[in-house]
């Protein structure tokens, strides 16, 4: 099976093989590399971050296990759980932290698929950026401190492994002291890795409402925009001073705590 091992081989330790080659998933991509402001880098091979794995080969599975995962974290809720199932590959243990902010997004969206409301669909990730600092302190300081218990190379995903996963994604690195502007630039890799599947569903939008819907008003929710992860941090900064404040104090992770994670996913 001809896929790169970024841990093994650095000849794949680069932005071109970021993105992990998938059969099942459009955004299951490798965290390492990134350099801290004091100098060190965030190890290859320890953090990654996905969309669903409900459809993924016999083939991805064997990909996943090669990699060396240990965890499968899963942010999805309950209803996204049941109608898209995990398939989780034999030895990973699977871990569910539901962070349930799709329920009312989707009847908004049902809504303006029927062109029964004009609502900004921005919003509705603008608000859901909010909710993850004020509503899911309890879940995000769970997964650092999972990851602070080193129980092995970890995969976190929701449902496009945009939103949920790519909060998740921005506080770990801003945690490991990755300056603000890299942990966008990472969140906004999703548009340029899934742009071909983004174009994909809004065909097929416009198809199934008979070309009677402007399909192109859901590119903001079927992507991401800057100015949701830039709410998140907002509102963090707002209640707490700053980022690194939120992760002490919203998050409850300590400063013992923070270098232990560091220990274990920094190098040199």
């Amino acid at each position: 099976m001809n896929r790169p091992i970024h841990k093994t081989n650095q000849a794949a330790q680069t932005e071109d093989h970021r993105l992990l080659p998938m059969n099942g998933s459009y955004n299951t991509r490798e965290l390492g590399g990134y350099k801290t402001k004091d100098g060190k880098f965030v190890k290859w091979g320890v953090l990654y971050r996905s969309d669903k794995l409900s459809d993924l080969s016999s083939t991805d599975e064997q990909y996943l296990q090669n990699l060396g995962i240990k965890r499968i974290v899963d942010f999805r809720s309950t209803t996204e759980k049941t109608e898209d199932p995990d398939i989780i590959p034999e030895g990973i243990d699977y871990v569910e932290m539901p962070i349930a902010v799709d329920g009312a997004m989707r009847t908004q969206i049902e809504a303006i698929l029927k062109g029964e409301t004009n609502k900004d669909i921005k919003s509705f990730l603008v608000e859901a950026n909010k909710e993850f600092i004020t509503d899911y302190a309890d879940v995000y300081s769970k997964f650092l401190k999972d990851l602070i218990a080193n129980k092995g190379p970890t995969l976190f995903h929701c449902t496009a492994g945009k939103d949920r996963a790519g909060f998740a994604a921005a506080i770990t690195l801003i945690a490991l002291g990755v300056s603000k502007d890299d942990v966008i630039s990472d969140y906004m890799k999703t548009n340029a890795f899934t742009a071909d599947r983004i174009d994909q569903m809004i065909g097929q939008i416009k198809l199934m409402s008979l070309y009677q819907v402007d399909a192109e008003i859901m590119r903001p929710l079927l992507g991401v925009e800057q100015e949701y992860i830039e709410t998140a941090f907002q509102t963090a900064e707002e209640r707490y001073g700053s980022l690194e404040n939120y992760i002490k104090v919203g998050l409850g992770i300590s400063d013992s705590e923070i270098q232990k994670l560091r220990s274990l996913l920094l190098e040199s």
